[in-house]
């Protein structure tokens, strides 16, 4: 079949690695042809060669890879068996079934008995009226193909307009939208243009107040630390007279004291070293000379101030140093000075603060101003913008009106397809009724007894009856599917072929038939059914099976090849 139909089968790994070359000779009428490839990792390469009588022979095709196989075969054969392509319109593209559909009718198989006619479920009916030999069957094909393309082009086109004016209104509602988000966006923003020099004036006011607040924040800060250096003056000269004033109380202390021992040898002090204190100035333990002068005062003590006079430490020509209290009093006038001044700077910056943030506002409300016209500038592009995406829109949508050449195609189409079919089911009705019956016949005698009434119709769909209930092909049993599809075969092959206007291209391969339990007795007579229908057609029907008995006893040894034990069919 690989070299009949150029598309390999489903080989399994371990056969596909077995098949190195391959030579089939076929004869197609009186013509031989002769199929020769080498087959490597299941990859053919070959000719196909046109074999004369006299055994020379010239090559009509060459191939190289599965694709150009399948190619080069379909040619070949369609041309010498004039079979025609079948178009069928799929989805939304036409497709043109050749040699490998036809092909695939050539073979009943065990594990692919869907549909009825043939291995292609969407050209059964095609197969059908081909095999059948309806005069009429290829132009069914064309005009229904050709329809099909019309109508589907039709319904594409009407789609389109349709989703093309929904996406226009939905544009439309959109737009219309805008305009109306914009427009009120545009009514709730300030209207007039803002005084660009006012603006400029304030601005610069802004910034020389800014200036002046500056200065005075310095100048606040340069006082604020002239205050605390006096301030920590003040409290180091206060510091300085307190200790003056415990100094001299002290001294005036001791110096009031009549010492009676020398505090360092505890030798007593006489009446003569005391008398020398008062009358000498001399001390009564080590006869220094005492300056009693500077403690004749008393110290007084007021609430404002602290006196202390102190001696001038011998420096009879140097200038005496100021009385602590002239420096205290200094310094209190000069810290409440500072005071003063850094109350009335704090006054001024307060002034200059609020008068800067009065104008800042100002120049803000000028910004804003500025904001809002720019705002409003853009708004209104856009709203322009948006009116005229809505006056583009506002156009009506497109219309779904039909095509009147197309209207017309299909018209015709329709009333040929109509007319052809007609004429099909005509001719095709009297050969149905007894394909049908030959299809009942066959496959009760190959076993299947519970199914009656069998009825192959023109649409390719097959009623029985199955112990008295309506039912169909596709409702049966895997075994009964076999049977009725081989019965299916030999009877379009035996009525279309012999009469002579069947295109079956006279060949059968049944693979497998005894896979679905057929006893021997049915195979048998499923052979030789096949054996009549062969005399009669004078066509090959090769059948495979594991079940070799009853092809050994209805076959002559030279129509059979069988395996023994362990050696090879082939």
């Amino acid at each position: 079949m690989w070299a009949l139909t150029g598309r390999a089968s489903n080989f399994q790994p371990d056969i596909e690695h077995w098949i190195e070359g391959v030579e089939v000779d076929w004869k197609v009428g009186s013509e031989g042809i002769r199929v020769q490839f080498q087959a490597r990792d299941g990859r053919p390469t070959g000719s196909i060669l046109d074999v004369h009588p006299g055994g020379y022979s010239h090559e009509i095709g060459t191939f190289d890879g599965p694709e150009q196989f399948e190619g080069v075969m379909g040619s070949v054969m369609m041309a010498r068996m004039r079979l025609e392509q079948i178009p069928v319109w799929t989805n939304d593209r036409e497709v043109r079934h050749t040699w490998p559909a036809y092909s695939s009718a050539l073979a009943v198989r065990a594990n692919a008995l869907d549909p009825v006619v043939g291995n292609v479920t969407t050209i059964g009916v095609r197969m059908l009226q081909m095999f059948v030999g309806t005069d009429w069957a290829p132009a069914v094909a064309a005009s229904t193909t050709a329809l099909r393309g019309v109508l589907s082009r039709r319904a594409a086109v009407q789609q389109e307009a349709s989703t093309v004016g929904e996406a226009v209104r939905g544009a439309r509602a959109s737009a219309q939208i805008q305009v109306d988000d914009l427009t009120a966006k545009l009514a709730a923003l300030p209207e007039g243009t803002p005084d660009v020099q006012q603006m400029l004036g304030s601005a610069t006011r802004v910034s020389e107040l800014a200036r002046e607040v500056y200065g005075l924040e310095q100048r606040l800060l340069s006082e604020t630390e002239a205050l605390d250096t006096i301030d920590a003056q003040l409290r180091a000269a206060k510091a300085r007279q307190h200790t003056l004033l415990e100094d001299a109380r002290l001294s005036k202390f001791f110096h009031r004291m009549k010492p009676t021992v020398c505090p360092r040898c505890a030798s007593p002090v006489t009446e003569e070293q005391q008398a020398a204190e008062e009358d000498n100035h001399e001390c009564s333990l080590c006869t220094k000379d005492l300056n009693l002068n500077v403690y004749e005062g008393e110290v007084h003590e007021s609430d404002s101030q602290a006196e202390a006079d102190g001696p001038n430490d011998g420096d009879e020509d140097g200038d005496e140093e100021s009385s602590p209290v002239d420096s205290i009093d200094a310094l209190e006038s000069a810290l409440a000075a500072a005071k003063q001044s850094i109350q009335n700077l704090r006054s001024q910056l307060e002034e200059k603060v609020a008068e800067r943030d009065q104008a800042k506002t100002k120049d803000s409300h000028s910004a804003e101003s500025l904001a809002a016209a720019a705002e409003r500038r853009a708004v209104e592009l856009e709203l322009a913008r948006a009116r005229g995406a809505l006056d583009a829109l506002a156009q009506p949508t497109v219309s779904e009106q039909e095509d009147p050449a197309d209207l017309k195609v299909a018209a015709v189409l329709k009333t040929a397809n109509e007319v052809v079919s007609g004429w099909v089911k005509d001719g095709q009705m009297p050969l149905l009724g007894q394909i049908s019956a030959d299809i009942e016949t066959l496959a009760v005698s190959f076993g299947a007894d519970s199914l009656r009434d069998v009825r192959l119709r023109g649409n390719g769909q097959l009623d029985v009856a199955k112990g008295g209930q309506p039912a169909t092909y596709s409702k049966l049993t895997a075994g009964e599917k076999l049977r009725v599809k081989i019965a299916t075969a030999i009877a379009l092959i035996k009525h279309g072929y012999v009469s002579g206007v069947g295109r079956h291209p006279g060949m059968l391969v049944l693979d497998s038939p005894a896979a679905e339990e057929l006893p021997e007795s049915d195979l048998a007579t499923m052979v030789e059914a096949l054996q009549a229908v062969a005399r009669e057609a004078d066509m090959q029907i090769f059948v495979a099976t594991r079940n070799a008995g009853p092809l050994v006893e209805l076959l002559p040894e030279e129509n059979r090849r069988v395996a023994v034990d362990d050696a090879y069919v082939w």
